[in-house]
């Protein structure tokens, strides 16, 4: 027997001879890519598996194709198919055209202020989308909405009595504006950034032979920007198809399905949860979001056809808006005033009232701070912070040094297999989160991994948030890497330094300010995520989003807004000290 064992080691030692050295010197790579096959691809596999599996998560019980005859067999699955087109694309055109606009006032025209308007359309980003949901349903829910009761009773005047209404937020077309508002930030950033890199000279001489401003634009300005826009509009529509609150909180009360919302119902509505039918659901979503990216990549196939920025310096011509510059003032201010300051103010009404009420004279007199006391000294409550405190911390940095070591051996190492890393980490930002939620509990909760203790702790939360961020945490770092001279490591290795040595000495200390911004912006959104935690959470590991749902649907409107505010403070807290590090730590010529 020994005998025997003996040859086997030795035929394999023969055979892995001529690969040993390789695996030796890019034994770092490998296990990166390893560990991020294992965070990205595998649940995505088994996901897969688990959508022609029959039986249950717990015991397979071979192959079939029942999931997709029943999910597809099903009317309201047709419903949904179309609801997410219309909701995913309209939304995503009204936020283009807003974002464009407000791109074309901030970099080409002379309107007064424009840092300050910078700042302001980039504020919608501290509130979450779950809050921006409800602060949304208490103004224009159709029998108690803030807007529609002003507004019935202004209509009464003129002999037009209505019990409901006249608006109705819980209905398709709700749902396309407040995903057509929410989602211009973004878009703006991009846009803003290629009008800015943009020469001029082709506009002007346009302008010179005389053409009109609207000629121009949509002739030179927009094709020569159709790289951005593609850009910005494809990562729109992912995050539109994406989005589960909105449809969660505004459509759901409507019975508006979407894809994710029927994912959702599908793996937790039902008793028992129907995995294979929500595993189904959400490789047909999967299949569909990689051929839309596969579409984008077609259409930008030539981009030097696109090529806008050139070697000689330029300096913008800026439009004079004239008398329009208030029309363009007051179009910002009512979007600030509709994705901020409307839904802020009206839950900060609602939290200082003992039950719902319209504003009146009587009603303020009832107002105080009882509903903040009452919710931070709730026990649920606290642990839900508590959770959330560690979930954040956690996942921010498991984040930022996966993706630190991952953008280090894609731009330094030049060797094979950086590639299939570098896209192995970009994958989860065209996957949806509550797909990667789901694979994440057939992973973990079927046969062998369900006897690691994960399944149901703050781990796999922790793991679930890791894998949806590790895209934007390498596109961070990757930026931030190969602004470093290389010199500088090669110095510390001559003299010496070993590689960890050398990345957390040398490398780690010059890039501090991006990765303090990044850690702090993951930190951010880890802790008001929602889809991710509501699925892979248990009662015991809930998250501030996931008690506020649970808040939301039994009725504690008051209470829901307490602790809605004080999240939005605190995440405004946090945006205010990542300002306040980065700067602090950034070094000053």
């Amino acid at each position: 027997m020994k005998a025997q064992l003996g040859a086997v080691a030795e035929n394999l030692r023969w055979y892995c001879a001529p690969v040993l050295p390789s695996l030796r010197q890019n034994l770092f790579v490998f296990l990166l890519i390893a560990f991020a096959v294992w965070l990205v691809i595998v649940p995505l596999l088994q996901l897969v598996a688990a959508s022609f599996q029959a039986g249950t998560i717990v015991k397979p019980e071979g192959w079939t194709l029942n999931h997709y005859v029943e999910a597809y067999s099903a009317k309201v699955t047709y419903e949904a198919v179309v609801n997410t087109l219309a909701y995913a694309i309209t939304g995503t055109f009204l936020s283009l055209t807003i974002a464009v606009l407000f791109a074309w006032f901030t970099e080409r025209t002379d309107l007064p202020g424009r840092n300050v308007i910078w700042t302001l359309i980039l504020l919608p980003m501290a509130m979450p989308g779950m809050l921006f949901a409800m602060g949304w349903t208490f103004l224009l829910e159709p029998r108690i909405g803030l807007v529609n009761v002003y507004l019935r009773a202004f209509l009464s005047l003129f002999g037009l009595n209505l019990t409901e209404g006249p608006f109705n937020i819980h209905t398709l077309w709700g749902l396309i504006f407040l995903d057509g508002i929410r989602g211009v930030t973004t878009i703006f950033l991009i846009i803003a950034g290629a009008f800015r890199r943009m020469d001029p000279a082709l506009e002007e001489s346009a302008l010179a032979s005389g053409a009109s401003g609207h000629l121009v634009m949509r002739r030179i300005t927009l094709p020569l920007l159709t790289p951005a826009i593609l850009a910005a509009g494809m990562y729109s529509l992912m995050v539109s198809m994406d989005s589960f609150e909105l449809p969660l909180i505004v459509g759901l009360p409507g019975r508006i399905f979407v894809f994710t919302t029927l994912i959702y119902f599908s793996a937790q509505g039902l008793y028992p949860p129907n995995y294979g039918l929500a595993s189904a659901f959400g490789t047909t979503f999967l299949i569909f979001g990689l051929l839309l990216v596969g579409l984008n990549r077609l259409a930008i196939r030539n981009p030097e056809r696109y090529a806008i920025v050139t070697g000689k310096g330029y300096r913008p011509r800026l439009v004079r808006l004239g008398k329009w510059r208030f029309l363009a003032l007051g179009t910002v201010s009512l979007y600030v005033f509709l994705t901020v300051v409307a839904p802020f103010a009206v839950l900060l009404w609602v939290s200082l009232l003992p039950i719902y009420q319209i504003p009146s004279y009587r009603a303020w007199q009832m107002a105080s701070l009882k509903n903040y006391m009452a919710v931070l000294s709730e026990d649920l409550v606290l642990g839900a912070v508590i959770n959330t405190l560690v979930v954040g911390v956690a996942t921010a940095t498991v984040v930022l040094l996966l993706a630190f070591a991952i953008s280090w051996a894609v731009v330094r190492l030049q060797i094979r297999g950086r590639a299939i890393l570098d896209g192995i980490a970009f994958l989860p930002q065209v996957v949806p989160s509550i797909i990667l939620a789901l694979a994440m509990i057939i992973l973990y909760a079927r046969p062998p991994l369900n006897v690691l203790p994960i399944y149901g702790t703050l781990w796999i939360v922790v793991l679930g948030l890791t894998t949806n961020y590790l895209a934007f945490g390498t596109r961070a770092m990757n930026g931030a890497v190969i602004q470093v001279s290389k010199e500088l490591e090669e110095a510390a290795r001559a003299s010496g330094a070993g590689r960890t040595r050398m990345l957390f000495r040398i490398t780690l200390p010059l890039i501090l300010p991006a990765f303090v911004s990044a850690w702090i912006w993951v930190l951010a959104h880890a802790m008001r995520a929602f889809s991710i935690p509501l699925i892979l959470a248990s009662s015991d590991t809930e998250l501030i989003s996931v008690r506020l749902w649970i808040m939301w649907e039994r009725g504690a409107a008051t209470s829901v807004a307490a602790l809605g505010i004080i999240l939005i403070v605190a995440l405004g807290f946090l945006t205010g000290v990542s300002r306040w590090a980065v700067v602090r730590i950034t070094p000053q010529d």
